[in-house]
């Protein structure tokens, strides 16, 4: 018998040859199922969703699968990955209405296997960087798109959502954390614009501290405000507009965190976090 890459021929006594193909794409195709089966497929007992605009879809980081949510995931934060399913909500531009009206919607009317154990949300800047100046009223949105994740269906919602088949209230989730943070600070060269991004940093946060204190958190479910803005005062490289090209002039300029601003997001997360442990 003698062998070539790809073959063997065998010769018989009567000095004809008997050829034995080898093919190595049948062999590869042959054993990838059995690769495949090798997969673990793990119990979950948790589940983690993200929510709100581009700074928790991931945006500014490289890849964006190095935002703040993908690392929390990553590291296993909420539950180790083997056992907890993770789901991106939020999408690049989303607006507080766009959270409260879609995203919670989207998430309430899903039927999943696992509702969401944990919930993070980033949302709201883009509306007053867009020129909406009420950010008492862009605090208020935040907070109604929770208060309709816990409370659908009930008296504290004036507004039910519904699902679209039966016409009847989708299910609010229980035995959540729902984590929801403000923004870190926006360093901008031009001294005008740097007071008016710190003022509207500065009202959001304590807009949302003054409106979601009132909402009804039902028993096993818990509502925490993480704290971006304050430990990121005089840090630098967690923005974009501090990097090259991430600043051309007024108000042309990247507001997005850099991969070291989505790491120290996921940590103040982390640690909100932690606290509850």
């Amino acid at each position: 018998m003698t062998c070539g890459p790809s073959r063997c021929t065998t010769r018989r006594e009567d000095g004809g040859t008997t050829r034995v193909a080898i093919v190595a794409a049948a062999l590869s195709v042959a054993l990838a199922p059995a690769a495949a089966d090798a997969q673990i497929n793990f119990t979950k007992t948790g589940s983690y969703v993200a929510m709100g605009d581009s700074v928790a879809a991931g945006e500014g980081a490289m890849p964006v699968t190095h935002g703040y949510a993908y690392r929390l995931y990553e590291q296993g934060v909420f539950g180790q990955k083997q056992a907890t399913d993770f789901a991106n909500l939020a999408v690049r531009g989303g607006r507080s209405w766009e959270f409260r009206d879609h995203q919670v919607a989207q998430l309430l009317c899903a039927t999943p296997g696992q509702r969401p154990t944990v919930v993070t949300i980033t949302v709201g800047a883009n509306d007053f960087l867009r020129g909406d100046s009420n950010i008492v009223g862009i605090a208020l949105r935040v907070r109604e798109g929770i208060n309709r994740l816990l409370n659908n269906g009930t008296a504290f919602v004036a507004s039910t959502v519904l699902e679209p088949t039966t016409g009847l209230a989708c299910s609010r989730l229980s035995n959540v954390t729902i984590i929801v943070s403000n923004y870190y600070s926006i360093p901008h060269a031009e001294p005008f614009v740097n007071g008016v991004l710190d003022a509207a940093l500065r009202g959001f946060d304590q807009a949302l501290r003054g409106v979601l204190p009132s909402l009804n958190v039902p028993a096993g479910s818990n509502v925490v405000i993480v704290d971006l803005f304050t430990p990121s005062l005089e840090r630098e490289g967690l923005v974009l507009v501090d990097k090259r090209l991430g600043y051309t002039s007024g108000f042309d300029f990247d507001v997005h965190p850099t991969n070291a601003g989505h790491a120290f997001i996921a940590a103040q997360f982390a640690a909100a976090w932690k606290q509850l442990r």
